[in-house]
């Protein structure tokens, strides 16, 4: 018993590092001004929040602890791959073409992962990829309000799948870089239901 029990609470200091990491990101994102540098911070983030998962996973061996490692490991390899490819971001094709290879991937992976495993399919392991198909749906399109409205419900299911599996670096990432940003810029922005509706009608009929 005792010869565990050190191996695990080294696990457990790693983890919460890399959780603390995930969570100092997240700032550093909604912080930046710059578009590339909250990228690039995001890229940690997502990093971190999958080795904080995979790590978890030695000690936890868990479904979704490992679905979570596997999903956020692709989204991570996503996102670097639009930082050293700016053309994928830049045009719509690629960008969607990109969403979707990483959905399924992503659905690939989660499914793949469980079935070697011998089991059946955890129910919670859905979440994320629910999220991440808002994700995805945002991302693809070039309307902004629906882009955040997306956004925003990719956030709060993400949150809901770092409670349900106390990944808590995976849940400050969202409660502050996806679910709080997003709601600040939709009150800036004056996005429904935050700008009456008559005004919208009215811009509307304008256009």
């Amino acid at each position: 018993m005792s010869e565990g029990v050190g191996p695990i609470a080294q696990a457990l200091v790693i983890s919460a590092a890399f959780q603390l990491t995930s969570a100092v990101a997240s700032v550093g994102r909604v912080k930046t001004a710059r578009h590339v540098v909250s990228r690039r911070f995001n890229a940690l983030a997502l990093a971190a929040v999958a080795a904080d998962f995979a790590v978890r996973y030695v000690y936890e061996e868990r479904s979704d602890i490992l679905i979570g490692s596997i999903i956020f490991t692709v989204l991570t390899a996503r996102t670097l791959l639009i930082l050293a490819f700016n053309k994928i971001e830049g045009n719509t094709f690629r960008r969607r073409v990109a969403c979707a290879t990483a959905f399924v991937a992503c659905t690939v992976a989660a499914i793949a992962g469980q079935l070697d495993l011998g089991g059946s399919i955890n129910a919670i392991t859905l979440l994320p990829l629910v999220g991440i198909g808002f994700g995805c749906l945002g991302e693809a399109s070039n309307d902004m309000v629906v882009r955040r409205r997306c956004i925003l419900a990719m956030g709060c299911i993400m949150a809901m799948f770092g409670i349900s599996t106390s990944a808590w670096g995976l849940l400050f990432k969202n409660a502050v870089s996806d679910v709080g940003a997003t709601i600040y810029a939709m009150i800036k922005y004056r996005d429904p239901p935050f700008r009456p509706q008559r005004i919208a009608q009215h811009e509307g009929q304008a256009a």
